[in-house]
């Protein structure tokens, strides 16, 4: 059946993202390309290079919009905890970017293949700078509400995201599971965000 009558522009598109997640679920990016993801997706063979260009445009957008669904659920943790300070806000940022991460394997995997992604596009940019963008803002409010010297934001910010994205990868690589006793890695992550933000941020202003 012809894209343009199963659907409309913007449905196409997400399907085609969709498609190529499946891909890599079941056999790993190695195996996307325009073709096979057009054949998963029903449509035809033109239709990705349509919207995506070429292999590396579509892992792209895919990566692009993992940013923003990264961007999505972290938020979504702030806003459930309830958090009223700096270093509250900052857990909760932490847990949220390792539940995405350990809920969405594939898609995380793929927004920091820097090789694979052409990491020039204004999309893909934007995207991943608002992730950033966030956590370094929380950090600067740390720093504004007492807890830690404005000298110190670059580098905690930077170990913050170390942390969350270390621990994240690790679990997600089997590499912690196979280590230590928690079995929950939500619990893991509430854990140890809270020992570096205690030790770190909230330590500082002792």
């Amino acid at each position: 059946m012809p894209a343009r009558s199963r659907y409309h522009h913007g449905a196409l598109r997400e399907a085609l993202l969709r498609s190529a997640e499946r891909i890599i679920k079941k056999r790993g990016v190695a195996f996307v390309s325009l073709r096979e993801v057009a054949r998963d997706a029903r449509v035809s063979h033109s239709a990705p290079a349509h919207h995506f260009g070429n292999k590396a445009g579509l892992l792209t957008a895919f990566a692009a919009s993992g940013f923003e669904k990264l961007a999505s659920v972290v938020e979504a943790e702030v806003g459930a905890s309830g958090a009223k300070t700096g270093p509250d806000v900052l857990e909760a940022m932490g847990r949220g970017y390792v539940r995405f991460a350990i809920e969405h394997p594939e898609r995380f995997g793929v927004m920091f293949r820097s090789e694979i992604l052409d990491v020039d596009s204004p999309d893909y940019a934007a995207s991943a700078g608002k992730a950033w963008t966030m956590l370094a803002a929380t950090v600067r409010r740390c720093a504004a509400e007492g807890y830690i010297r404005a000298a110190d934001v670059d580098a905690i910010t930077a170990a913050a995201w170390s942390v969350a994205h270390g621990l994240a990868t690790l679990w997600i690589g089997g590499r912690l599971p196979a280590r230590v006793e928690e079995r929950d890695p939500d619990r893991l992550a509430a854990r140890a965000l809270r020992a570096f933000v205690d030790g770190v941020v909230r330590g500082a202003k002792r």
